[in-house]
């Protein structure tokens, strides 16, 4: 082997090494999945990273809300590196319940495609393939969805609905029954919220013929009677919110669903990229607000949660196709301004952060909320290190090869 190529390789595994090293949750990332548990910490989990098409994770990390942080540095955001999916999979769906579980149906997978449904014990840190051990109506949940899917919990945060394929699928997570419910709409990177009145509304995505649903027509799902209705949304400022996919809904507890993001399918970033959406006496009303310190114009195939006066827009791809490693927060506490912050500090919280309690597997947890001094500490470490590696191969090659080019002459030593 020649002694550049030899450099190469070494090099190559050095950085493989040192990209091991630095804490994976502040590389870029969309098309992932999330969830909140008890208001205090955000989990994620899978999705795209990297620059280019077609690179899946399998990262799984969480972001505790209980301590401030500035969204300017995400390498010093308190995230917790956790146990990895077990599989790779893009465009799924995290769902927390009150059984204390993180479950993950769907998305697009690599083989192995494993088990349609998976769950994460937060308690232990620990992944598991599931099966339901009951079935209704003939219910068959695949392990690819045909579609990018929204995971919608009950009030109780008990059942979990998921529409793909023109059908809805219904898991008891209590007593581990799986439902299934004939559809008439087929649906494609949507978003979804729970109403206070048991319906779930689907908001834009396309239709089954490609073209993307108007924002005036708001689709709902009646979980009580399993009906399905379409509602017609006004928008009095003669505003009416452009079609898209892509894009997020989050509703708040006063009943404000914001919706984030979304494109047309193209390059048209959908207009404008903040607008809210309510629901008072049966009637579905537009507004578009303004949003001051927006960063971000353009953002797609993200994911977002409101947390108490916070709404959090989390990783996806900007109109280069760029993905990203950042997370926006809003501060939704007033009607009539709505603003991003860059320093996050936590209200006074009473609830029970099940991580920090009966928690036996700490080996796979790894901090990240001294991450800035470590991972420099790491990568400065990693550098010198694979320098020195380096140095040492090449003079050891040196050495083994004027060994080898050793010609005994007469009365030389053997």
């Amino acid at each position: 082997m020649e002694l550049s190529s030899l450099i190469i390789n070494l090099l190559i595994i050095i950085n493989t090494i040192l990209s091991c090293t630095i804490a994976q949750p502040t590389i870029v990332r969309c098309c992932h999945g999330s969830t909140v548990v008890l208001e205090d910490k955000i989990f994620f989990g899978g999705g795209y990273t990297g620059p280019g098409e077609g690179t899946y994770t399998i990262d799984f990390f969480s972001l505790d809300l209980t301590v401030p942080f500035s969204t300017q540095s995400p390498t010093n955001m308190p995230y917790t590196v956790l146990a990895n999916v077990p599989i790779s999979v893009v465009a799924h769906t995290l769902v927390y319940t009150r059984t204390g579980m993180i479950y993950l149906f769907g998305g697009y997978r690599l083989p192995p495609e494993g088990y349609p449904i998976y769950e994460y014990d937060i308690a232990n840190n620990a992944w598991s393939g599931l099966t339901p051990k009951k079935f209704r109506n003939g219910a068959v949940l695949p392990p690819n969805s045909t579609t990018k899917i929204v995971g919608i919990t009950d009030s109780n945060l008990t059942n979990i609905y998921i529409a793909d394929n023109g059908t809805i699928y219904v898991f008891d997570t209590v007593n581990s029954i799986l439902d299934s419910k004939p559809g008439p709409f087929f649906l494609n990177y949507y978003s979804a919220v729970w109403l206070n009145t048991s319906e779930i509304a689907y908001i834009g995505g396309y239709n089954s013929s490609g073209a993307n649903v108007p924002m005036d027509t708001i689709l709902l799902y009646d979980t009580k009677s399993s009906v399905w209705t379409t509602k017609t949304a006004i928008a009095p400022s003669g505003r009416l919110p452009s079609p898209r996919q892509g894009h997020t809904a989050s509703i708040a507890s006063d009943g404000r669903i914001f919706i984030y993001g979304g494109y047309d399918g193209d390059n048209t970033g959908a207009i404008p990229t903040f607008t809210v959406l309510e629901y008072i006496n049966g009637v579905f009303e537009w507004s578009s607000p303004q949003l001051f310190n927006q960063t971000s114009v353009f953002r797609i195939y993200h994911t977002a949660h409101i947390i108490r006066n916070y709404l959090f827009i989390n990783f996806g791809r900007n109109l280069t196709q760029n993905r990203l490693n950042t997370i926006d927060v809003i501060d939704i506490t007033n009607r009539d301004s709505y603003f991003v912050i860059t320093n996050f500090i936590p209200l006074n919280t009473n609830f029970t952060n099940p991580i920090s309690t009966n928690s036996t597997n700490p080996t796979f947890t790894i901090s990240t909320s001294t991450n800035s001094t470590s991972i420099i500490l790491a990568s400065v470490f990693g550098t010198i290190s694979g320098i020195a590696l380096i140095v040492g191969c090449i003079f050891l090659i040196r050495y083994i090869r004027k060994k080898s080019n050793y010609v005994a002459t007469p009365g030389s030593l053997p």
